[in-house]
């Protein structure tokens, strides 16, 4: 029997069988693809859904300075690797700083993080030689001297060196004391010099490059015991406080001078022009603060203060003072004359010669607050954001553990009041860098910070407390490091 069907009829059959197969078949599953980086670079795609079995290429890219190496979750250690979608991935590629060697000077260095734009003036602790090094460690230029530094020493603009040097004298026998200030020519003549050690008066550690030319000096000042008894300050030896003078090279003149001793407050004698309260009196200085005190072997042969580093801020005229037995730093108004500064009033800020800010620590004027330093070095101010912060190096010698500390300061006015705690913005600590005594910091031109470690070297290290070059003096102490750029007046008229 032939049969016949309809054509429409044998369209819906095959319509149907068509559609039955299509239900009977499941799409392919997708999975999920994470990817993440470390510090120091990204990958190549933000990852996604991806059907099982496509193929997806990714990429992790370093940043500059590091170097990839490898990745979690994976077993390869190529940069540029290709994945089949089999199951859902969580991937990271990981990064490292590129950490070279060069010589036994620069056992670490990140190339292309460090600040290469100019060079460091290494200045030996208390010995007869400085230089400028770069990051490879290479002396671009050395200078030797006749006389031990005691201890500072700057590059003016015309490529000569000013330099605190040592000279015998008997009468002073503390650590850091000098007594000689010259300017030394690029090829080693000393073209200047100046005096001022005596009986009552020497120089010591720190002398600081003004930029109308003139120098800023610490001078340790006698004060006989009787004068101290007089006030209930008993002692065996007299004291020696802390005195700054300003010097004019081209004529060899002090045109101006800050004494510590003129701002004295003790609460002891009643009868004396100097009594009070520090608490209450905070622009003063607690003549008692360290009496008595075992703090450091100097204090009790007089030295009770320390001054140990002094900075200069034109664009304000303020001068900063690292104070190391009082653990602080002293701000005082150079806008004063002379006769201003002797006294409590005159100057741009109305205060005369007093303190117009201090931190560091609160116990100089009676407040029961933790101090932030131990021993502390190298004051230096950094503009950042339009705001003045301040770096300076904590020797830290209770912790065992060195800081290089930069805090944002209040607007220093004659209204400041003097407990306003400036905010600690960074911090730089490893436990390999510690030194009880001498060291700094400076900020370089690229944001980075160099730390000078006394009986080591020097650290460079970036704004994320990565370490980024270190140079290894080989058991040479260092007083501390400066920064020069290629494209400075000093290194230019030096022919670098």
């Amino acid at each position: 029997m032939n049969l016949k069907f309809p054509f429409w009829l044998i369209a819906l059959l095959l319509l149907s069988i068509a559609c039955e197969k299509e239900q009977q078949e499941e799409p392919l599953p997708k999975y999920s693809l994470f990817l993440t980086a470390s510090d120091g670079g990204s990958v190549s795609t933000e990852g996604g859904l991806y059907t099982e079995g496509e193929k997806v290429t990714i990429t992790a890219i370093p940043d500059r300075g590091y170097i990839f190496l490898g990745w979690e979750g994976v077993e390869d250690l190529d940069a540029s690797i290709e994945v089949i979608m089999s199951r859902s991935l969580t991937l990271k590629a990981n990064f490292q700083l590129d950490v070279k060697v060069f010589n036994e000077n620069i056992p670490h260095i990140v190339e292309d993080l460090v600040d290469s734009s100019g060079y460091i003036l290494a200045i030996e602790n208390g010995l007869k030689t400085c230089y400028l090094i770069d990051h490879k460690g290479t002396k671009k230029k050395t200078w030797t001297f006749d006389l031990n530094l005691g201890q500072d020493a700057e590059l003016a603009p015309d490529g000569s060196l000013f330099g605190l040097f040592k000279v015998t004298n008997e009468n002073f026998g503390f650590g850091g004391q000098s007594g000689l200030i010259r300017q030394v020519s690029p090829s080693g003549e000393v073209i200047w010099e100046y005096l001022i050690s005596n009986e009552n008066e020497i120089t010591h550690h720190d002398l600081e490059l003004m930029p109308n030319g003139n120098l800023l000096v610490l001078i340790w000042y006698r004060i006989a015991k009787e004068e101290t008894a007089a006030l209930g300050y008993l002692s065996e030896n007299d004291l020696f406080v802390e005195k700054v003078i300003e010097i004019n090279p081209s004529n060899s003149e002090i045109v101006w001078e800050w004494n510590s001793w003129d701002h004295i407050v003790q609460e002891v004698t009643p009868d004396h022009y100097t009594y009070g309260d520090p608490g209450e009196l905070r622009n003063k200085i607690d003549l008692f603060y360290n009496y008595q005190s075992t703090y450091h072997e100097f204090i009790a042969r007089g030295d009770i203060m320390h001054a140990n580093g002094i900075t200069y801020l034109a664009e304000q005229d303020l001068i900063a003072m690292s104070i190391n037995f009082y653990n602080e730093v002293w701000f005082i108004d150079h806008s004063t004359t002379t006769q201003q500064a002797k006294g409590s009033s005159g100057g741009r800020l109305g205060r005369g010669g007093d303190l117009v800010y201090r931190f560091g620590n609160p116990a100089t004027y009676k407040e029961t607050v933790n101090k932030v330093f131990d021993f502390n070095h190298h004051p230096s101010f950094v503009a950042k954001d339009g705001k003045l912060h301040l770096l300076i190096l904590n020797n830290n010698k209770t912790e065992e553990r060195s800081k290089a500390m930069e805090f944002e300061l209040p607007e220093i006015t004659n209204t400041t009041p003097i407990g306003a705690i400036p905010k600690l913005v960074f911090e730089y600590a490893n436990e390999d860098m510690f030194f009880p005594r001498i060291g700094g910091a400076v900020r370089l031109p690229n944001g980075n910070t160099l730390i000078c470690e006394g009986d080591f070297g020097y650290w460079e290290v970036n704004s994320a407390g990565q370490l980024l070059w270190k140079y290894d003096g080989q058991g040479t102490s260092f007083w501390r490091g400066l920064f020069y750029p290629k494209e400075s007046s000093a290194i230019k008229s030096l022919g670098l």
